[in-house]
């Protein structure tokens, strides 16, 4: 049997993804697409890997379940310093307002899905891809069949 190539699709398919507009108008972060990985599989199938949270970024960060402290207030307290959003000028109030904000998310889920928008990152893109190989390898894929039936 011929083998399909599907690592350019599929490549092609994470290039599209990347240049969506996640919520806040910006596309997804290269740190966050540098996660998806292409695999080869040996019955010569290929599929695209991403992270378990890539949720996240299309419907926002929910509240937690849990109060175990996972050192969020450290990396918001990060962010906040390269925005300079701190009102304090004491590092202790610094920490408060980074740890008063992780709260709040904690809480209540960051604006993102406080809003209820869903943003759309890959479903339309992997729908069109699908097409795509239908459209592309539906002779290939016929020869196959007859020559297994």
């Amino acid at each position: 049997m011929a083998q399909i190539d599907l690592k350019p699709i599929l490549q092609d398919l994470i290039n599209r993804i990347g240049r969506r507009s996640t919520y806040s108008g910006n596309t997804i972060p290269q740190s966050v697409m540098d996660k998806f990985e292409i695999e080869e599989r040996e019955d010569g199938g290929a599929g695209i890997l991403v992270p378990y949270w890539i949720p996240v970024v299309q419907k926002g960060r929910g509240p937690r379940r849990n109060t175990k402290d996972h050192g969020l207030w450290q990396k918001i307290y990060r962010w906040m310093a390269a925005r300079g959003m701190f009102k304090s000028k004491t590092e202790k109030g610094r920490i408060n307002e980074a740890k008063s904000l992780t709260w709040y998310i904690n809480k209540y889920g960051n604006k993102h899905f406080r809003s209820g928008v869903f943003i759309d990152i890959y479903k339309t893109e992997r729908e069109r891809t699908i097409e795509e190989i239908n459209e592309k390898f539906s002779d290939e894929i016929s020869r196959i069949t007859m020559e297994v039936i």
